[in-house]
């Protein structure tokens, strides 16, 4: 669920090597992790994410206007019309229309987590290492072609093809000469990150098969983002993907977890302005977890599992790339009555429907990214004109357009 209260703003911290970045707060005895039933057993537990705007008002009018100055991923505006009020949007790739393919480059950071709080048996400090999941990202559909109803290609365009399938589809029968697509490019890997995880920050449970779990300040880790924006190559042409192992996100007071669980969020800044040229990057942020955690923390072993969030943060990044595309207000599926945004985020309306993942077996490996909705639930529209008259793809998760939200606009 998009929250604006994630802090993504732009100043350096410190920073201890290349790759490692702290930030000690306090000097307190070093602790074993709790056990499962006093760490998290008290808290609300609900798998959500967040994503933030951090444009100012110009920077935004730029980017709905398409002006030339501004340096990003290449996107497309259009808009649609409901209620009598015209909602403009922009995203990822080409005008669909144009059936035209657009190969978005990529960049994925590693971050794996040194905790100053807690030591193992051994009483060395824990270390989550994120390093193992590289190779099983690279191989899952969002970089690899498998076959969708919409056709052989990479998950995120499949989805893509499905909303805008009255555009490009135009002798009806869905082959290859329907070239649109919006495909990312392998990733480039940029330098491996430990981020070192002070006192007071994070939590940690002992799962019984002796696995690590830890729930980490959100706020810190935004911080620490921002550090990394300084000292990685980044590019504002590529979506760089950050993902961390078996570990999720909280808001926090006074040293505590007040909320769990946030699996990523996608945002985007103005990173560098000229005269001729205004840099506006995105990026994305999540998770990955393993099975067991993932049944630990929610009774379902799908949960945040893999490719789950970083799916649900990409297809986001697609469809509303600044977050900026405002739609009518609607009640979020699934979450408490009266739970509402008006921000175009197809994961958000997904997330906490029953069975949220679509299970695919490819390389040996079952991945699980999330069904994402599409654009005809935000409008409104009955019937659909998406592929099959669907609201969401490539599960079934949404069967009609939003419901307005009961206490609002």
């Amino acid at each position: 669920m998009a929250k604006p209260c994630v802090s993504v703003c732009l100043f350096v911290l410190s920073l201890f090597g290349s790759a490692a970045l702290a930030q000690n707060t306090a000097t307190v005895p070093h602790q074993p992790p709790a056990f499962t039933s006093s760490v998290f057993a008290t808290m609300n537990i609900q798998a959500r994410h967040e994503a933030s705007n951090r444009m100012s008002a110009s920077a935004n009018a730029m980017s709905k206007n398409q002006d030339p100055r501004i340096v990003t991923l290449p996107n497309f505006s259009s808009s649609f019309t409901f209620g009598g009020q015209t909602f403009p949007f922009t995203m990822v790739g080409r005008d669909p229309s144009r059936r035209k393919t657009t190969v978005i480059p990529t960049q994925y950071i590693s971050l794996s987590f040194s905790f100053d709080e807690f030591v193992d048996a051994n009483g060395n400090n824990i270390v989550i290492d994120n390093s193992p999941i590289g190779p099983i990202l690279f191989a899952s559909p969002l970089f690899n072609n498998f076959t969708y109803q919409t056709g052989f290609t990479q998950y995120e365009d499949s989805v893509m093809r499905a909303e805008f399938f009255p555009l490009f589809n135009k002798d009806g029968d869905n082959d290859h000469d329907d070239n649109y697509h919006v495909l990312l490019a392998p990733p480039v890997s940029l330098i491996p990150v430990t981020i070192e995880v002070p006192v007071g920050s994070a939590v940690a449970a002992l799962l019984p098969d002796g696995t690590f779990v830890a729930e980490i300040d959100i706020n810190y880790i935004s911080d620490q983002l921002n550090t990394l924006f300084q000292t990685e190559p980044i590019d504002p042409r590529a979506i760089p993907i950050f993902i961390g192992r078996n570990v999720v996100y909280g808001d926090f007071v006074n040293q505590q977890p007040v909320d769990c669980c946030i699996g990523g969020f996608h945002s985007a800044f103005v990173s560098n302005q000229t005269p001729e040229a205004i840099f506006v990057q995105t990026f994305t942020f999540a998770t990955w977890l393993q099975p067991d955690i993932s049944e630990f923390l929610f009774g379902d072993p799908t949960i945040f599992a893999d490719i789950e969030p970083i799916s649900h943060e990409i297809g986001e990044t697609f469809n509303d790339p600044f977050v900026n595309n405002i739609v009518p207000n609607y009640q979020l599926p699934g979450f408490p009555v009266g739970t509402c945004q008006n921000l175009l985020e197809v994961g958000d309306v997904v997330e906490a429907t029953p069975n949220p993942s679509f299970p695919i077996t490819l390389n040996g490996f079952t991945y699980h990214p999330q069904t994402l909705g599409l654009l005809q639930w935000f409008e409104g529209l009955t019937p659909s004109n998406a592929f099959n008259g669907d609201y969401s793809f490539p599960g079934n998760n949404l069967t009609s357009p939003f419901q307005p939200c009961p206490t609002g606009p």
